[in-house]
């Protein structure tokens, strides 16, 4: 008898697959060249018991190291969870990485910002690490911690988010 799988689980291993595929498909290019200000800096959707969107609406990116391939950058953004309710995450990221091999990178960093569904909140900080490939594609995987564990427990504490770093295309002279 054939075993019908969830399709949550059918999500978050399609979502995990594709990461895989375009992380080893991104060819050998550092895209992100610039330190300053970049609007719209993030786009990125994330499973955590529930399909998430990810936005950034502007960072402050910076290079550093021997030939300038490492990076930390601040940002300000807002996560959408589409679980029973919508729930609304306005948020500060804040990410590093340094280089493994030639474009690809390991990083990490903390997510802070309330945690809301409009008739109640809490403060979450999300501790992060992944991967990035080419500057443009994050793969990180996090762990919530809540100001208040129980309002929000059928989000759960794990997540994986997809990340493409809009940041890096400004370098590329595509958009702004």
């Amino acid at each position: 008898m054939k075993e019908n799988i969830p399709m949550k689980s059918s999500f978050f291993h399609t979502l995990f697959i594709g990461a895989l595929i375009v992380c080893v498909g991104i060819s050998p290019v550092r895209a992100q060249r610039a330190t300053g200000f970049m609007p719209l800096n993030r786009l990125g959707v994330s499973y955590q018991k529930a399909v998430g969107v990810d936005l950034g609406f502007g960072a402050y990116n910076l290079l550093f190291g021997h030939q300038l391939t490492h990076f930390f950058d601040i940002s300000l953004g807002s996560e959408a969870v589409f679980a029973n309710q919508l729930i609304l995450v306005p948020k500060v990221n804040a990410d590093i990485g340094f280089d493994i091999m030639d474009a690809l990178t390991f990083g990490g960093g903390i997510d802070a910002g309330w945690h809301t569904d409009f008739s109640q909140g809490t403060w979450r900080f999300s501790p992060k690490a992944g991967f990035t490939a080419g500057s443009v594609i994050r793969l990180y995987y996090a762990r919530h911690l809540y100001g208040n564990p129980q309002q929000f427990a059928h989000i759960g504490q794990h997540r994986v988010s997809l990340e493409v770093n809009i940041a890096a295309f400004h370098n590329m002279k595509i958009g702004f």
